[in-house]
C-alpha cells in the first residue's frame, strides 16, 4: 500500500515510515517446487477484503486510485480477461507490491495519468498469462495511459519464474515511467519492503533483466546522474539514482529484509549486515537475493511473515515500550520526539496496521486451473490464519470477499460486523496485543493448527479436483473449488469468533482462568499471572518506597509517607 512520505529536499529520497513487505521464493528454493510470493498490505485505512474480478471483456474500464478512491479515467477493456482472486489469476500469475516512494519530484503525477499502482496490479492480472508478459503489459499500460503513483517494487511470479520489477514515474517531466525488472535466480529467495533494491543490472541479457529503454537516459536528461553514479551503463544503479537509501529507508524498510534473510542464512549474515539494517552504515548494502541454507516450505513462509526481529539485535520485546507483557508492537507514529531528540520505533514484518496479507503458491505440477492458490488472511500476518482459495474460484465466501477504493467503492471500515473475517480476526489480534506473552502463545498454537489442517484439506481436495479435470469434467471441478472456498472461508470466520470467546473467557480481568471440573465454585482454576520480572523491577526503581512493604514493626513505625516525594522519576 501507499506510504506516508515526508520530503527531505529536492533531489533527495522521500522518508518512508509505513508500508508493506514482500517475500519471494523461487520453485527451486522451496521444498515442494512451488513458486511463492508473500505480501503484507500494511495500512491502517485498508479494510481486509479478498478482491474478485470475474472474466469479462470488451467495452471500457474505469480506473480509481487504490489509496484515495479518486476517479482517474477510463481505458478500453481487453477483449477477454482472466478470472482474478485476490492477487492471483486463474492461469497461475500472481503479483504483490511494496511502495518505495522515491525522489520527491518524481512522485508528482504527470497531468492526465490514469494508471495507479493498484490498477497496474489488477488490470495486468486480468490480461497477462505469465511473469514476462505481465512486465510487458505493465509497461504498455504506463507508457500509454500514464503512471499515477509513486515508486513501486512489484513481485511477479508464474509457475516457473519469479521477478522483481521496480518502477517510478517521471513526475511532471513526461508521461509514463522508468523501470527495471530482474529475475530471481533458481534456488534463491528475495524480499523487498518499501526501499528500492535493484542497483546494477544486466543490459544485454533479457533472461536476467528487462528494463525501460530510457531508464538511464531519463536520469541524465533531468540531471540525476552525477560523477561516480552511473556514468557508464555497467555502473548505473536504479536504486541509488531514483531512491537513495536513507537512515529511515534502511532501518524501517531494509531492516525487514535483513530479518528474513538472517532467518534463512544464519548468524553470520545477520552480523555482517546489522550495521546497514540499523541505518548506521548505508554503504554496506545487502544482496538483492540470497540462497537459503535449507529449502523453504509453505509453512516456513507463513512463519517468516510473523517476524518481529525476535532474538536479533533489533528485537524490541524487552524494553519499557513492550509493556508488562513483552509486546513486539509500538503504536504509531514510527518516529517521536523527547526533548531535542528524535527517536524511532522499530518496524517489523508483523505489524498491527496490516489490512490483509497473503502467501501465493504457484504449483507447476498441477493443471493450469489448479496452479495458483492464494492463502489469504485479514489483519496482522502474525495473528491471523491464512485460508487457501483457488485462483480459479468464481464464488467466494461472503465473510472474505469485497470491493475497495480501486473499484470506486468505500469499504465498510466503520461498521463492526461479526460476519466479517476482517473484524473477527481483529478481535483476536487486539486481545492478544493487550497481554502478548500470555495470550499470543495460545493464538500461535491455534494458527499453526489451523494452517496445518488447511494444508491437509487442500491436498485432499486437490486429488478430487485433479480427477475431475483429468476426466474432462471442468464444470464439476470448478464447482468443487467453489464449494471448498465457501466451506473453509465462512467456516473459519465462525470458528475464529468462537476462539475469541474462549480467549476472552480464559484471560479476562488479568487472570488465566482454566477449566477445572472438580472445583465446586466455578468449575475453574483462577490463576494470577501478573507482570514479567523486568516490569516489576522498573516499578520498584521508579517509585522508590511507594509500593514497598515494610518488614517488621520497627520499620513500619519509622517509615514516613510523604505524598510530595512519593515518586522518584528518572532524569528529574
Amino acid at each position: 500500500m501507499k506510504l506516508f512520505l515526508s520530503a527531505l529536499a529536492a533531489f533527495t529520497a522521500t522518508s518512508v515510515v509505513e508500508g508493506c513487505t514482500n517475500i519471494l521464493v523461487t520453485p527451486e528454493a522451496s521444498t515442494s517446487n512451488e513458486a511463492m510470493i508473500a505480501y503484507n498490505a500494511d495500512s491502517a485505512s485498508l479494510y481486509g477484503s479478498l478482491y474478485h474480478y470475474p472474466r469479462t471483456g470488451g467495452g471500457s474500464r474505469d480506473l480509481y486510485d487504490w489509496d484515495s478512491g479518486a476517479f482517474l479515467g477510463s481505458i478500453p477493456e481487453a477483449e477477454k480477461t482472466h478470472n482474478v482472486v485476490g492477487n492471483c489469476n486463474e492461469v497461475g500469475l500472481c503479483i504483490g507490491e511494496t511502495t518505495f516512494g522515491g525522489l520527491e519530484e518524481l512522485c508528482e503525477t504527470f497531468p492526465g495519468s490514469k494508471v495507479d499502482y493498484g490498477s497496474l496490479i489488477w488490470v495486468t492480472l486480468q490480461r497477462a498469462s505469465n511473469a514476462r508478459e505481465a512486465i510487458k503489459v505493465m509497461d504498455n499500460l504506463m507508457q500509454t495511459y500514464g503512471y499515477a503513483s509513486e515508486g513501486e517494487s512489484f513481485s511477479i511470479t508464474d509457475s516457473r519464474e519469479v521477478w522483481i520489477n521496480e518502477v517510478i514515474g517521471k513526475g511532471t517531466y513526461e508521461k509514463g515511467s522508468v523501470w527495471v525488472a530482474k529475475k530471481i535466480p533458481a534456488g534463491y529467495v528475495s524480499s523487498h519492503a518499501n526501499q528500492a533494491r535493484i542497483t546494477t543490472f544486466e543490459w544485454d541479457d533479457e533472461s536476467k533483466a528487462i528494463y525501460a529503454h530510457d531508464v538511464m537516459s531519463f536520469a541524465q536528461k533531468i540531471g540525476l546522474i552525477k560523477e561516480g553514479n552511473g556514468v557508464e551503463k555497467g555502473a548505473f544503479s536504479f536504486s541509488d539514482t531514483y531512491d537513495p537509501v536513507t537512515f529511515e529507508g534502511a532501518r524501517f524498510c531494509e531492516g525487514r529484509v535483513w530479518s528474513f534473510f538472517s532467518s534463512v542464512m544464519g548468524e553470520e549474515f545477520e552480523k555482517e549486515y546489522v550495521d546497514y539494517a540499523s541505518g548506521f552504515n548505508l554503504t554496506n548494502r545487502m544482496p538483492l537475493w540470497v540462497k537459503p541454507a535449507e529449502k523453504i516450505s509453505l509453512s516456513d513462509v507463513f512463519s517468516h511473515m510473523r517476524n518481529h526481529f525476535e532474538g536479533s539485535e533489533l528485537a524490541f520485546d524487552g524494553d519499557v515500550g513492550a509493556g508488562g507483557f513483552g509486546a513486539p508492537y509500538r503504536w504509531r507514529p514510527l518516529t517521536w520526539e523527547y526533548g531535542d531528540d528524535t527517536y524511532v520505533n522499530e518496524r517489523a514484518i508483523g505489524t498491527q496496521q496490516t489490512g490483509w496479507n497473503f502467501v501465493a503458491s504457484v504449483r507447476p505440477s498441477m493443471p493450469t486451473p489448479m496452479q495458483a492458490v492464494i492463502w489469504f488472511g485479514a489483519d496482522d500476518s502474525a495473528t491471523t490464519v491464512r485460508v487457501p482459495f483457488y485462483a480459479s474460484a468464481t464464488e467466494l465466501p461472503l465473510s472474505f470477499v469485497g470491493k475497495g477504493p480501486q473499484d470506486g467503492v468505500v469499504p465498510p471500515m466503520m461498521i463492526f460486523d461479526l460476519n466479517s473475517a476482517f473484524y473477527v480476526t481483529n478481535l483476536v489480534s487486539n486481545w492478544a496485543y493487550s497481554r502478548w506473552s500470555d495470550i499470543y502463545p495460545v493464538v500461535l498454537e491455534k494458527i499453526v493448527e489451523y494452517e496445518a489442517s488447511f494444508i491437509s484439506q487442500l491436498h485432499e481436495v486437490d486429488q478430487k479436483v485433479l480427477g475431475l479435470i483429468n476426466n474432462g469434467q471442468q464444470e464439476e471441478a470448478l464447482n468443487l473449488m467453489n464449494a471448498f472456498a465457501q466451506k473453509l472461508g465462512n467456516g473459519f470466520t465462525q470458528q475464529w469468533f468462537g476462539f475469541f470467546g474462549e480467549l476472552f473467557v480464559r484471560f479476562r480481568d488479568g487472570y488465566d482462568i482454566t477449566p477445572n471440573s472438580e472445583d465446586p465454585e466455578c468449575g475453574c482454576t483462577v490463576g494470577g499471572i501478573g507482570y514479567n520480572d523486568a516490569t516489576y523491577g522498573r516499578i520498584a526503581e521508579e517509585t522508590g518506597d511507594q509500593y514497598k512493604e515494610p518488614s517488621g514493626d520497627d520499620a513500619l513505625k519509622e517509615r514516613q509517607f510523604n505524598p510530595k516525594n512519593k515518586l522518584k522519576v528518572r532524569g528529574v
